[in-house]
């Protein structure tokens, strides 16, 4: 009998690869369909067993039942053990002999091979069946073997994706307040992760606020904004333009190999006072909103990271937020959420300045990129008290 904490942590991560009652997928059909061919049977399933139900990922008839008690079927044996299970006449084998498969389906062949994820946790199995007897060889079950790591490695890719989504919540900052200023945001992905990152902290005397939007999308572009991320989170305790002096030889030198770049807002604020002061690297998406609802764009005088000469000065906006104020800073996927100018962000200032309130601004936000975009889209609202 299988141990009771083992079955746990295979429902558990079975709810995790997220893929049962979920539409059949190319990439388990791709798997039993090229194994029904090798192995010259009618039918092979990909499935996973959590501690009551087999659910099967790849039907092989219309209108299969695709879930069922585990203690129904052949696979419970295989769950059980490293090695493939093998039943060359099921009607010979007491274990099998009186199970639905054999007595209603006419099953007399079984091969399965158990399918584990890291940690040697057993989630479910690959198999083989035929409604004959048939011999089953070594060089046979070494193939089956390769068969299950394939459908390990597609079953893998729901638990990297959870993955992914963990690493991007864990590094994306919750909204702050500190004094009378607060800043959010709002970031949606074109796919699973995004090339854009924002990023603020405090050291008690002023706010850091950073939004950078590297070329390109999912995760090379990811890894280089991660990357930009680290470097810059390094020197926070620093004036914007001697951080960004600070990071850009490496940080351009990494971007240059990659063969992209970086558009970058790097801000401080200080506290009480509102005083601003940023440097604008080819980014240019800004927008400082005044408490009387005029609003003016801060215009970039960079180039990007990766295309700036190296060396060159970099020059330093300044604005200050009065009380009432705000800052909008958006990656320009944000010009998807309009017709593609510069004028959706004075469109977006709108929007918020019909609530005035962070949260429902950037839930509408949110909710039309996610409707629209084609772009990573990112939307940062720094906000001062009136």
């Amino acid at each position: 009998m299988e141990d009771e904490g083992r079955t746990s942590a295979r429902a558990a991560l079975v709810a995790a690869l997220d893929v049962v009652g979920a539409a059949p997928s190319e990439r388990f059909e791709r798997i039993v369909r090229v194994a029904r061919e090798v192995f010259d049977v009618p039918l092979s399933y990909v499935n996973v067993l959590d501690d009551d139900l087999l659910h099967t990922l790849t039907p092989n008839v219309p209108d299969e039942i695709v879930s069922g008690p585990v203690g129904w079927s052949f696979c419970q044996l295989t769950i059980r053990q490293v090695e493939p299970t093998v039943i060359c006449d099921t009607t010979a084998d007491p274990r099998t002999a009186g199970l639905p498969g054999v007595t209603n389906r006419g099953i007399r062949f079984y091969a399965g091979v158990p399918l584990t994820m890291p940690g040697g946790v057993p989630v479910g199995t690959l198999c083989l069946m035929d409604t004959r007897p048939r011999d089953f060889s070594l060089a046979d079950e070494a193939a089956l073997i390769d068969f299950g790591r394939w459908a390990e490695r597609a079953l893998g890719q729901g638990l990297h994706h959870d993955r992914l989504q963990d690493v991007v919540a864990a590094l994306t900052p919750a909204p702050l307040g500190v004094g009378d200023l607060h800043v959010s945001a709002t970031s949606v992905p074109y796919g699973d992760t995004s090339g854009d990152l924002h990023d603020w902290s405090t050291d008690g005397q002023h706010l850091t606020v950073t939004l950078a939007d590297v070329m390109g999308k999912e995760q090379p572009a990811a890894i280089l904004a991660a990357g930009i991320r680290s470097a810059l989170r390094q020197h926070r305790d620093r004036a914007p333009e001697d951080a960004v002096r600070a990071v850009e030889p490496a940080v351009a030198e990494d971007l240059v190999a990659a063969s992209a770049f970086a558009t970058l807002f790097h801000a401080r604020v200080t506290l009480g006072t509102g005083a601003v002061e940023a440097v604008d690297a080819g980014h240019g998406l800004v927008v400082h909103l005044g408490a009387d609802g005029r609003h003016r764009m801060l215009r970039s005088h960079d180039l990007p990271l990766g295309l700036h000469p190296v060396g060159a000065a970099r020059s330093v906006t300044t604005v200050t937020l009065a009380p009432g104020d705000a800052l909008l800073v958006a990656s320009d996927g944000a010009l998807d959420l309009g017709d593609g100018t510069i004028d959706t962000l004075s469109a977006l200032t709108r929007t918020f300045e019909r609530t005035r309130d962070h949260h429902a601004f950037l839930e509408t936000v949110r909710l039309r990129a996610a409707e629209r975009a084609e772009d990573d889209v990112t939307v940062v609202l720094l906000t001062r008290d009136a």
